[in-house]
């Protein structure tokens, strides 16, 4: 494949703000086309082939509207820009968040299901240990864990 370009560096190329790049980009899907001006990596970043840049020169190029309202046109993406920066950064935020708190609520959700399982977390946690158990791995289950605990008291038991 030939070179790809981030959009920070498509910006410095073409000479165009990396905002402006980002807003043509949402803004107008059906001119910039995905494996051919954009190609989008395994992990959702996107970079732009030498069409795409090209692309974009022509784009700087071409009048901003045809009713040569060129103020009200920066204007506009001026605000768009900073719109999409404000929520990029929530993004970020939201998602860092997401992945810290994950793990806790997930250890909380199991301790809650193994001390008050529904009925039918019961049955997939017996499903589990019983399947856990059939393949050998009783190793890998919970040191603590006693499948009486499973919505039974020790009273009731005995």
């Amino acid at each position: 494949m030939s070179q790809l370009y981030t959009t920070p560096e498509a910006a410095e190329i073409t000479g165009i703000k990396e905002s402006t790049i980002r807003s043509w980009l949402r803004r107008h899907p059906e001119v910039f086309q995905i494996d051919v001006h954009v190609v989008v990596d395994e992990h959702g970043q996107k970079l732009w082939t030498e069409a795409g840049i090209e692309m974009l020169r022509s784009r700087r190029t071409a009048p901003k509207n045809a009713t040569g309202n060129d103020a009200e046109s920066d204007a506009d993406d001026d605000a768009v820009d900073f719109l999409e920066s404000l929520l990029e950064t929530d993004a970020q935020a939201l998602a860092l968040e997401y992945w810290r708190q994950l793990p806790g609520r997930v250890l909380r959700r199991i301790k809650l299901m193994r001390e008050q399982p529904t009925p039918e977390e019961r049955v997939i946690v017996a499903n589990s240990v019983r399947a856990a158990l059939n393949a050998g791995t009783n190793h890998l289950l919970l040191p603590v864990y006693q499948p009486m605990l499973l919505g039974r008291n020790d009273d009731e038991t005995e």
